[in-house]
């Protein structure tokens, strides 16, 4: 830490000048007091005693004004060192790799920023000038009891390095032990933001008692570690203070004794007392700063670790500015891993021409995300390069690279600021001119100006006094005031529901003329017009073409293509209604095999819904009641261990899940949930069986497959 003051020397001179000249006062005065018996008092000198206690009054207005010098300086600079350091962390913060924050609970990143820097701020503030104020007493009153009696001085001196020796040795075991505090102290931080995270699965599978109980595990870890550090680090201050103690006794006995006999003044005597108190003070104040010098170490062990971790991207000096993308984009056989035991991307190659829309698409977990996240230099390639117009962006300055790319995400960050700020974050420089414009241009500007402040009209936290779509046309808006070269769309319009995903696609279309669009996406609706389709599967570049010519070669494109058309949907002013085809239905392998007739009958039967966000369809231990298909969204299937849930899967657009449910009313062995705003289509079993009473052969077919499937997969969670 101590390099943390080093741009301070200055004024961190001025306080030790204080301390010092404080320190220089304290050990004078016993001499005061010497000089006043053995001189003054001893030869009735008047005088020499009225100039005696001349020198100490000056002595003491010095030190008054060093101590309120000490107390402005050391503050100043603690202030601006713990300024320097939460700066320093968070930059650091926004440097890390996104595995960083995939490794580490952020209850136990906030702990560092909270109370570890809490601890160390503690110490820089008091525990190091008390420290430093206390070693030049304890040192200076050394040296002039040895001018007064060397024998008596040399046995304090061997008293006291043998009083030191013990707090010595139980010292490092302290350390350990507020550092295992802290790491404590962090993880219960973690579980409660967890909990606070997880309230709403909590109380719906009434898990409070459970959460709770394991709340009381990490705080009964957190208490007895609590106990062991206060005991190590204070039985450190009180061996140091009951060591002194004794040889204090011990000295003045003997000095008693040697005065007694002669060979000691009494003056000599009141100032070596006087001196021996000096040291005992000081010692006791050592003693008592050291359980809080060794809580702050702890602290900044804990922050030592943080500043260590190896940041995604350093900063290249010499690095050259990249022009503004003219030709092409290329990746040369990259490849990528979060884990090198399993590769994520592996040895793609492939060109994206300047000024045409390319597509990335795929199943979740493809690496469509990852590609996007490679090119905007969030994460680097384990291997090959990726060169916009031949340069390797690698050895480019990054702000040249991210201003010319503008971004568009599936989940719109916002701050709690107006219209105009979260706008003007794409450009801080903007005129209010060229945010209105942006507005324009993102289909946004008009619903501004009907808020009651018009552009300065705060958003709310996150946006959430806004629509899904507004917020969408905010991100739009933002990056396109950056005037970008290319726009990154990742999942853009997935957590629309389809009327809003239509009209942020005309958008879209609008603002990308004349720019390089490149396009990650799972619905394959809004890829048909592309320039170029690009298909990934398993972290491989599997199919590349337009869309036409990629049905026509029936492979991973056509299957997906399948998978999610089939369906009608109708957008009305009373909101969005889905149907399906019972062509479509042939790919349910329950009702495969069934005829055109009796597909289009059941077709009829199905209902549909639109279900906001972060809502479950069902959960887990729920009675089975019905079939249903994704038409539009994303939801994931958890299943609940030990009252933690874990994700299984994740369904998209076409999607299907529960048809066994068409059949017996079993339990659910996992619940589903919603990830985005999701379009359903639903099939009760009720009408399903009314269907079937009609014709028992069908019946009997139906339930031979059920039977099959559950021999063959009864790992089915959802049936």
């Amino acid at each position: 830490m101590t390099g943390r003051l080093a741009p301070y020397s200055g004024r961190c001179g001025l306080v030790v000048l204080a301390v010092v000249l404080q320190v220089g006062f304290r050990v004078c005065v016993p001499i005061g007091y010497q000089a006043i018996f053995d001189d003054a008092i001893a030869q009735d000198d008047t005088r020499l005693l009225l100039t005696i206690l001349f020198w100490l009054m000056v002595g003491w207005l010095i030190h008054g004004a060093a101590g309120m010098a000490q107390d402005y300086y050391s503050a100043w600079v603690s202030s601006r060192a713990m300024k320097d350091l939460r700066e320093r962390m968070f930059r650091q913060l926004q440097r890390l790799s996104d595995a960083y924050y995939a490794r580490v609970d952020s209850g136990d990143m906030m702990s560092r920023f909270s109370n570890d820097l809490a601890v160390v701020e503690q110490a820089l503030a008091n525990g190091f000038q008390t420290a430093l104020f206390s070693a030049l007493n304890l040192g200076g009153s050394l040296i002039l009891l040895f001018v007064i009696e060397w024998r008596l001085a040399t046995l304090t001196l061997g008293a006291l390095v043998g009083a030191y020796m013990l707090p010595r040795l139980l010292s490092p075991r302290a350390r350990d032990r507020a550092f295992d505090r802290k790491e404590s102290e962090g993880e219960v931080t973690a579980a409660i933001q967890e909990s606070i995270g997880a309230h709403s699965m909590v109380q719906a599978f009434d898990l409070r008692e459970y959460v709770l109980e394991k709340l009381r595990v990490l705080l009964e870890v957190l208490a007895k570690k609590t106990v062991a550090a206060h005991v190590a680090t204070t039985l450190v201050g009180r061996a140091a203070s009951q060591s002194i103690f004794f040889v204090q006794i011990l000295i003045m006995v003997l000095g008693g004794w040697l005065a007694i006999e002669g060979a000691f003044s009494v003056g000599a005597l009141i100032g070596f007392a006087a001196l021996l108190q000096n040291v005992s003070n000081a010692s006791n104040h050592l003693a008592g700063v050291a359980p809080e010098l060794l809580r702050a170490s702890g602290g900044v062990r804990r922050v030592r670790e943080f500043l260590a971790e190896e940041p995604v991207d350093d900063a290249i000096d010499d690095a050259t500015v990249l022009p503004r993308l003219a030709q092409d984009i290329r990746f040369e056989d990259v490849s990528f891993a979060y884990d090198s035991s399993a590769p994520l991307l592996r040895r793609l190659s492939f060109r994206i021409r300047a000024r045409k829309t390319v597509a990335l698409v795929g199943p979740s977990g493809s690496g469509k995300s990852t590609v996007l996240g490679l090119l905007l230099r969030f994460r680097r390639p384990d291997s090959g390069a990726i060169r916009f117009d031949g340069t390797d962006i690698g050895s480019v300055q990054e702000s040249s690279l991210r201003d010319q790319i503008g971004i568009v995400l599936q989940e719109t960050v916002l701050l709690k600021a107006s219209f105009a700020e979260n706008i003007r974050l794409g450009k801080l420089d903007a005129t209010d001119q060229e945010i209105v414009e942006a507005a324009k241009l993102a289909n946004i500007h008009q619903t501004i100006l009907e808020k009651p402040q018009g552009y300065d009209t705060i958003v709310g936290e996150g946006g959430r006094r806004l629509s899904v779509g507004q917020r969408q046309r905010i991100a739009i808006a933002r990056a396109i005031l950056r005037d970008p070269a290319i726009l990154v769309l990742d999942e853009a319009t997935s957590a629309l529901d389809p009327a809003a995903e239509e009209a942020i696609h005309r958008t879209l279309a609008q603002v990308g003329r004349g720019r390089t669009v490149i396009s990650a996406t799972h619905r394959l609706n809004s890829v048909v017009e592309a320039d170029r389709i690009l298909v990934f599967e398993k972290g491989e570049l599997v199919e590349d073409g337009r869309h036409d010519d990629l049905l026509r070669r029936r492979g991973t494109y056509y299957r997906l293509w399948q998978k999610q058309t089939g369906f009608e949907i109708e957008i009305s002013d009373e909101g969005v209604k889905a149907e399906v085809t019972g062509t479509r239905l042939m790919q349910v392998p329950l009702l495969s095999g069934m005829t055109e007739d009796s597909l289009g009958t059941i077709a009829e039967r199905f209902s549909s819904q639109v279900i906001p966000k972060d809502r479950y369809i069902f959960r887990q231990g729920d009675l089975g009641e019905a079939f249903y298909i994704v038409v539009k969204g994303q939801v994931e299937v958890l299943v609940a261990t030990d009252g933690k849930e874990e994700r299984k899967a994740i369904l998209e657009d076409g999607d299907f899940f529960g048809e066994l449910a068409l059949l017996d009313a079993k339990p659910r062995n996992a619940s589903v949930r919603t990830l985005s705003s999701t379009l359903m289509l639903s099939l009760q079993r009720q009408h399903f069986e009314r269907f079937l009473e009609r014709q028992p052969a069908l019946r009997a077919t139906i339930e031979e497959k059920a039977r099959s499937r559950r021999l063959s997969d009864d790992s089915d969670h959802l049936g």
